[in-house]
């Protein structure tokens, strides 16, 4: 019945072009930060770059930059990504005093399409020996993804031949939603994801269920540790609005197993310089600059500017009609505790994303995404 979900009948649809989020200008070349090829012809739906990727890249390299000295008024994210802004940790030590290479921060991307956003993404991240992504799509997709990998591969070749900076890791693998089969050829190569992104993945209320299955199985604990919720990767979701009626369900269905949050932004306005003296009088001796001693306090920095808040995506210009503006999300998604362990091919479709069976006490979380809407699409 969806043979290829990326050629719904009357498809008709061209590539997107990158967008400024209010002074974040996500349409840099050069610098690392590399394209992808688009081919709607070819690949349909995945051969398109979507609007929420290039939000999701300029919050994943914010995050990425959040622990390099900054600027006062460079702007600060509520919540950074998981695992991209944390420091990486030190290589471990046998007994004996060996040191070994740390193991690798796995990325993984669901339904990657032109791989655009792990492609732009893996140059950022420091120290990228610490780093793997691997993007994943159909496997009729998959050509694009490796002609993308391939592309990218000779400019960053190009930017640094001998290669001491050469980005993270990046390789492509099949991952049809809510295929077992695929889920377990990824672990039986080791690949276990420390963080998820999810773009714009959300348009087909068939795939919902197949998608939340795939979610389930990813960001299943490791190593045994699900009664103490530890080793769960979380999932970075970005999301535009296109149509409520039809996608509420699959945030109410995620809501009901998992907690997720929307990402803020806050920025700060520079303090404007005190204007020099009109008599051109030197400072008193209790100014900043006086040159005469003084047993008074020195004056106490200047506070920083307040923290002005806004949701990450809210107003964003429209990609289609440049006199509008859409509205999109970043969303932290972490497993509720108590869903930990429950197997989702026990139930049926339907009752996965009514939460039966493994999502009990956490019926309220369904009501999560409703909430945001209802708080005006902005809080604090």
């Amino acid at each position: 019945m969806h043979d290829d979900p990326n050629f719904p009948t009357g498809l008709s649809i061209g590539p997107s072009q990158r967008a400024v989020l209010g002074g974040l200008h996500l349409d840099e070349g050069g610098d690392g930060d590399d394209d992808a090829a688009q081919d709607v012809e070819r690949f349909g739906i995945a051969g398109r770059t979507w609007e929420a990727a290039y939000l999701a890249l300029s919050y994943l390299r914010l995050s990425a930059s959040s622990s390099s000295p900054r600027s006062p008024t460079s702007p600060v994210l509520d919540p950074p990504c998981p695992v991209i802004s944390t420091n990486a940790p030190p290589p471990a030590s046998s007994a004996q005093g060996e040191r070994h290479p740390a193991r690798k921060r796995t990325i993984l991307e669901l339904g990657a399409g032109t791989g655009f956003l792990s492609l732009a993404l893996a140059p950022h991240l420091c120290p990228s020996s610490l780093y793997r992504l691997v993007v994943t799509d159909l496997p009729n997709v998959c050509p694009l993804l490796e002609e993308n990998l391939a592309a990218a591969s000779r400019r960053w070749i190009a930017r640094d031949p001998h290669g001491p900076t050469m980005p993270a890791e990046v390789c492509v693998r099949p991952l049809p939603w809510g295929d077992d089969d695929a889920l377990r050829a990824l672990q039986d190569e080791g690949i276990e994801p420390d963080l998820v992104l999810a773009s714009d993945l959300i348009y087909f209320e068939f795939l919902y269920a197949p998608l939340l299955r795939t979610l389930l199985g990813l960001t299943e604990p490791r190593g045994g540790h699900a009664d103490k919720g530890r080793g769960s990767p979380q999932v970075v979701f970005s999301y535009k609005v296109r149509s409520l009626v039809r996608e509420q369900p699959f945030w109410e269905a995620l809501g009901r197993w998992f907690d997720f949050e929307a990402v803020q932004i806050g920025t700060r306005t520079p303090k404007e310089k005190e204007p020099p003296r009109p008599d051109g009088a030197p400072p008193s001796p209790t100014e900043p600059g006086s040159t005469t001693t003084s047993t008074a306090p020195p004056p106490p920095p200047p506070a920083p500017s307040p923290l002005t808040w806004a949701r990450l995506g809210s107003a964003f210009p429209s990609s289609t009609h440049p006199t509008t503006t859409d509205e999109l999300f970043i969303f932290v998604c972490t497993r509720w505790p108590s869903t930990f362990g429950f197997d989702a091919r026990s139930v049926s479709d339907e009752q996965l994303l009514q939460g039966r069976g493994g999502a009990r006490g956490e019926g309220a979380g369904a009501g999560r995404f409703e909430e945001m809407m209802l708080a005006g699409l902005e809080w604090d």
